[in-house]
Order: C-alpha cells, then structure tokens, then sequence
C-alpha cells in the first residue's frame, strides 16, 4: 500500500509573496466580474455627460447620448481585455497567470494603453467618415487623452484586485485559524494517543527488570517527548534543531520496541538548524513511514533527513508496505501541507516509486 498523499497536495497552488500572480487570486465569478465592470463603466458614461456637454452652449440628445455610450464602451473594451487576460480560461490567462505580479501588470497595462488609443483613433475618424460634428480634439490631445483614460482604467482594476486580495487574505486568515485548532486536537491526540502510549510502557515494563539502565533513559526519552509536545504543540514553527531533537526522542522510544529493524539518520549542516519549521512535522512523517511499513531485521526501515537542496529538507524511506494495509485518512499529511503553505507560501512535495517514499520540505531562512 501507498503512503498517503491527500488529494490537496497536487492540486494546491503555491503564491509566492511578490512573484507570482497569484498574490492577487482570482476571487470574483466571470458573472461577478463582468456585472462589476458594467457598474463601473455606466458610471463613468454619466460621468462624462456634464463634462461633454456642459461647456458646450447647445447640445442634442443624440449627442449627449453618443458622449456617454462611448464613455462607457471605453471602459468596456479595457475590462473585457481584463477579463479575457484573467478571468476567462484559456492558455492566455493560464501564460499570464505563471508571469510575476510586476510583469502581469506591465503587459495588461501596455495592452490597455494599446486598445484604448486604437479605439479612440478609430471613433475619431469614424466620425469624421459618418459627419457627426461633436468637438473634436487635436490628435495629440486625442491621444493623451487615451492615456489618461487607460491609467484611471487600469486603476480601477487594480482596485477590484486589491478588493480580491482583501478577501483572499481573510479567507486565508479564517483557514489558518482553523489549520491551528487542527493542528492542537491532532497534538492532543498525539499526546493521549492509547496506542502510542500503551507500546512505550509494555516497552517500558520490560526494560525495568532486565535492563535498569535501559529503562532510566527510556524513561527520561519519554519525558523529552511529551515535555516537546506540551512546550512547542501548540506553537506556530520551532526551530529546526529543536524538532530534530525531539525526533530523536521520538524515535529513540520506537527503535526500544523494533530493535534493529528501525534506524534515523540525520545529515543535516550546521547553518540550517535554526531554520523555522512547523512543530510535530518530522515526527509526522517519520510516524507514517513506521505506520505504512513492514519494520523488522530482515526488512529494516532507514528514515533518512537530509537536505535536498539549499532551501528543502527531505525525508526519505524505502517501501516495505505492510501484507494488512492501515487505514489512513491523510489527514496528517494534508493538515502539514496547509500549514506550511499558509506559513512560508510554499508547498510540500511528495515523491513516491515502487521502492521510496521521500516527502520535500520547505526550509527558509525565515518565516514570510
């Protein structure tokens, strides 16, 4: 039987803060969007009857009319390029997507300036080609114009993304509230555990006559353990040296129940140590490789932590799946996985063969 990887952690984005787009999600609906964008633009359309109008000492219905649809279309054609370029699916909008925030913004901008001139350029000889004698202004003006209207554009969509960041992050906050509460009922669940318990003290009892010495340091291992689980369970990271330590607390008390058959090995330098991780997340995974696999002297389980690259730790074990299948939910994995997303922006990445099982850990210097 596999490890279990939660569905979540394939499909999960990973935004990272100032590169990709996905620091402003997309949180309107197509329908949303678009009725918004109308608002906006009839707004505007009423906004330019006086100013068009007022100036002039007579003024037709037609006239007004046609100042206020092409208000509105203005602002139309710039919110449809929007919606196309980053609402509507299609490889256009998934290009634009991947590009960082700066260079998503830079392209739309440039592409609005574009359309927004090519459509006041063709309205204004439009114009001219059917006879309507609204005031005209000189190209040059035509064209700054155009400008002025694709940057108050552009900034009212920048506004309509920052309102989508806005509730990004309150959606974000709400999920980490409730990351955290899972994160303390799983902790209390470790820490009460029947099942752990109970192995540690038939393990425990064992030792207390044959081994005396044995039984003290299992006893003291046992303290460093649950001391970690009441000190840091709750906590939101815990430097790298700390879990490490409590890891080899943890699987101290493991390998005085296997013997042989289970073995950690750590390699990790020393300029990485004090690097922020959430709490419990080896012990998570060297929990499930103990739980997934056949762990005996013939078939010994090597749980090895080292680093995978300047930034990523990786935890490794070699399959040896058990003949009676555990039943396993992915709960742990999945709880992790949203915990170090909503903590760094990054994500967890699972890599699994018929042979390994190796889990890929964010490590940054900091906490972003």
């Amino acid at each position: 039987m596999n490890q279990p990887v939660p569905p979540s952690m394939s499909s999960l984005a990973a935004p990272r803060l100032g590169l990709p787009q996905a620091v402003v999600p997309v949180m309107f609906s197509q329908r949303a969007y678009l009725l918004i964008a109308l608002a906006i633009s009839l707004v505007f359309g009423l906004i330019a009857l006086p100013t068009g109008v007022l100036p002039r000492n007579y003024a037709t219905l037609g006239e007004a009319t046609l100042l206020c649809i092409n208000a509105i279309l203005v602002f139309q054609i710039q919110f449809w390029l929007h919606f196309l370029l980053r609402y509507h699916p299609s490889a256009v909008q998934r290009w634009f997507a991947r590009q960082s925030l700066l260079t998503d913004r830079g392209l739309r901008a440039l592409l609005t300036a574009v359309l927004v001139t090519s459509y006041s350029l063709g309205r204004y000889y439009l114009d001219a080609s059917l006879g309507i004698n609204l005031d005209k202004p000189s190209i040059t003006l035509l064209l700054t114009l155009a400008q002025v209207v694709s940057i108050v554009g552009l900034s009212c969509q920048v506004g309509i993304e920052l309102v989508e960041r806005s509730r990004y992050l309150a959606s974000e906050i709400e999920l980490l509230r409730h990351e955290q509460l899972q994160a303390r009922y799983e902790s209390l669940k470790q820490q009460l555990s029947p099942h752990f318990l109970f192995n540690s003290l038939s393990t425990l009892g064992g030792l207390i006559y044959d081994e005396p010495a044995a039984a003290e340091r299992f006893v003291n291992e046992m303290a460093q353990v649950y001391r970690y689980l009441l000190r840091h369970g709750e906590q939101m990271t815990v430097p790298l040296h700390e879990e490490l330590a409590f890891v080899r607390s943890y699987a101290y008390l493991l390998q005085m129940r296997f013997g042989e058959g289970l073995e950690l090995h750590i390699d990790l330098p020393a300029e990485v140590l004090d690097r922020p991780l959430p709490p419990l997340a080896l012990q998570l995974l060297v929990e499930n490789a103990v739980k997934h696999n056949t762990v005996s002297r013939r078939h010994p389980l090597v749980i090895s932590i080292d680093l995978a690259g300047a930034d990523q730790l990786r935890v490794s074990n070699p399959r040896h799946p058990r003949l009676s299948p555990v039943a396993s939910s992915g709960t742990g994995l999945s709880n992790l996985t949203n915990r170090i997303r909503l903590l760094n922006q990054q994500q967890l990445l699972v890599e699994q063969t018929d042979h390994a099982f190796c889990v890929l850990l964010p490590l940054p210097a900091s906490i972003l």
